[in-house]
């Protein structure tokens, strides 16, 4: 894959997980659509470390997909209550 599309993927990876982190989370649905896009930014994050290489990107936001599902699923569940 060329050069500039591997760092066209990790601008868009930034730009999610920075749009993420810029929803006000004192409510349930922003803390929700903050937890959609971080979701979605680390999923990109995954391929861009696989790309690169830089592995430790790849696997720690792998991980961080694992930890924002969990705490999306919980606030699904308050919600719902």
């Amino acid at each position: 894959m060329g050069k500039i599309i591997v760092e066209i993927i990790g601008i868009l990876a930034t730009l999610l997980v920075f749009a993420g982190m810029s929803f006000k989370t004192t409510t349930i649905k922003g803390s929700i659509w903050m937890r959609v896009l971080n979701i979605a930014g680390s999923i990109v994050f995954v391929v861009y470390g696989w790309l690169v290489p830089a592995y430790s990107t790849a696997i720690l936001n792998a991980c961080l997909v694992g930890v924002n599902t969990y705490h999306l699923v919980m606030l699904l569940i308050k919600e719902k209550k």
